[in-house]
């Protein structure tokens, strides 16, 4: 006999404040299911808290509902089966994708009002072993654009971004993993670049944002446009900056540094570990060290991290585990460190919103010539570092010690980037 292991994570009800005040008042039953209601509570409740998706997960009696607010998961009710499938369903049928079950994982999209703003649902569903699940992408069309100075980048690395605008020329690349911001950078930089009288070109999969006064192409394999056809067709608009959502292959690479070769100025996001790493992944798409180093300008690496809850933030001397880390690193141990405790104002989270994390490597003269001699990631960032460039957790300690991230966060984005510096001194 199959037994079931209980579902150990507990349930947030104050992330989802309208759907449980719903539930109360009707509770589901077989024959009743009021699922457009639920549906449209449980997005309202979503758009309060800028959940970025929503994620519904049969189990083997149990449906549960979970939204991931800055980058993480959290379960905010759990339903019986049936009306979880039956949520399932509306939203199938919303995103138009056929009612019945599913045997292959299926793709659909549609927008829904809720909240007071209007969203783009982009759906996936996928059978599992206790049917259904469904992920829901939420995207709000009508969030207003970061600019530039909302980003949480400095200062100073703000004025080497709007410099290189001003000078429009080769390539910018806002590198990262997935879900990192990239996009809000490129979007931010887009803002600064309304302003000038100039032609701008993009190539999205998917368009998150209507710009107007911006020509925006948007991705659609089913139809041809594949990213490299696009990208082609946005060279022949004669363009003065180019804005490529993603450079993602082989075809992409070679399209878009034959464009910034070529003199066009040219903004992209690139899946590369860090700033030098960009050099790296171009390489691996089998672009040669001429064409890299002729064509790139300026890399930002970024991260994001929780932003603390001023209404419940908690300062304090650091612990024997906190002092022994920063020791670890060759840094002086700080006073206090910040940590997150949880409240009514950040549904129990300890965090309201995430900022971003930066490092912004200028690429200069002796850059170009030691990418040209294949110099390898360490060798360019000991040279980015001694021209000044900050990496990631140096800004993500800064940013600690000020009391907008907590301890916590950093060490988990230490644990990834630490290996990129290569055991070179940080400096808060």
């Amino acid at each position: 006999m199959i037994s079931f292991l209980p579902n150990p994570r507990p349930v947030e009800p104050r992330l989802a404040p309208q759907y449980h005040a719903y539930l109360g008042s009707h509770p589901p039953v077989a024959d009743e299911p009021r699922t457009q209601e639920r549906a449209t509570a449980l997005l309202a409740d979503a758009v309060q808290w800028r959940a970025s998706d929503v994620h519904i997960e049969p189990a083997s009696e149990q449906t549960r509902i979970r939204f991931r607010i800055d980058g993480v998961l959290h379960d905010v009710a759990e339903v019986p089966n049936f009306s979880g499938h039956r949520l399932v369903a509306y939203f199938k049928i919303q995103s138009q994708i056929n009612a019945t079950a599913i045997a292959t994982p299926e793709h659909g999209h549609c927008r829904m009002a809720a909240g007071g703003t209007v969203l783009e649902l982009r759906t996936t569903v996928a059978p599992t072993v206790n049917g259904e699940m469904i992920g829901i992408r939420l995207l709000d069309t009508q969030r207003p654009l970061l600019r530039l100075d909302d980003l949480g980048m400095k200062e100073e690395d703000q004025r080497h971004l709007r410099t290189w605008l001003e000078g429009m020329q080769g390539m910018l690349l806002v590198c990262g993993p997935v879900g990192t911001g990239k996009t809000s950078t490129l979007y931010a930089l887009l803002h600064e670049l309304q302003k000038e009288p100039r032609s701008i070109v993009t190539v999205e999969d998917p368009v998150e944002c209507n710009l107007d006064g911006i020509t925006q192409i948007e991705v659609h394999v089913k139809r041809g446009m594949t990213f490299p056809e696009a990208m082609r067709a946005m060279l022949r608009l004669d363009p003065d900056y180019l804005l490529v959502g993603e450079i993602r292959d082989s075809e992409s690479a070679h399209v878009a540094i034959t464009a910034a070769g070529s003199g066009q100025t040219l903004l992209s996001t690139l899946h590369a570990r860090d700033a030098v790493g960009a050099v790296t992944t171009l390489r691996n798409y089998g672009l040669q060290l001429w064409e890299v180093a002729a064509a790139i300008e300026l890399c930002v690496s970024q991260r994001l991290v929780r932003r603390l809850c001023t209404k419940c933030r908690s300062g304090g001397p650091p612990g024997d585990e906190a002092a022994h880390w920063y020791g670890e690193l060759g840094l002086p141990v700080p006073e206090q460190i910040f940590s997150s405790v949880g409240c009514d104002a950040c549904g129990g989270t300890g965090y309201q919103g995430r900022l971003g994390i930066f490092e912004v490597w200028r690429i200069d003269a002796e850059a170009r010539e030691m990418i040209l001699r294949g110099a390898d990631d360490l060798q360019l960032t000991r040279h980015a570092m001694a021209q000044g460039m900050q990496p990631l957790l140096s800004d993500a300690l800064a940013k600690a010690s000020a009391g907008l991230t907590s301890f916590a966060e950093v060490r988990i984005l230490a644990a990834e980037v630490r290996r990129t510096t290569g055991g070179l001194a940080l400096r808060p």
